[in-house]
């Protein structure tokens, strides 16, 4: 992990959505790749939780919202900014 965010780093907006885009789609394109086993298939992180592929990618969905509503709560809360998207339908 150390590596991975000494070689990542983002400087602008630009970068930011590049960056959130592209590994989306990594991410998308490995995923519809696996076959129902391969989804099955538990694998342990770097700091030792075992989910299967599967959980994994509940696990990634429920952290992206949840910096989803943490940047929410600071534009709102701290800089009085309504970016006007309801978080929740």
């Amino acid at each position: 992990m150390n590596s991975f965010y000494l070689n990542v780093s983002y400087k602008t907006l630009t970068d930011i959505k590049n960056g959130l885009f592209n590994n989306f789609k990594v991410l998308e394109e490995t995923y519809l790749s696996y076959t129902e086993e391969e989804l099955q298939e538990e694998i342990t992180s770097f700091w030792g939780v075992t989910y299967t592929r599967y959980e994994w990618m509940l696990e990634i969905l429920a952290h992206v919202y949840h910096h989803r509503a943490q940047l929410h709560a600071v534009l709102v809360h701290c800089y009085k900014i309504d970016p006007k998207i309801q978080l929740f339908e």
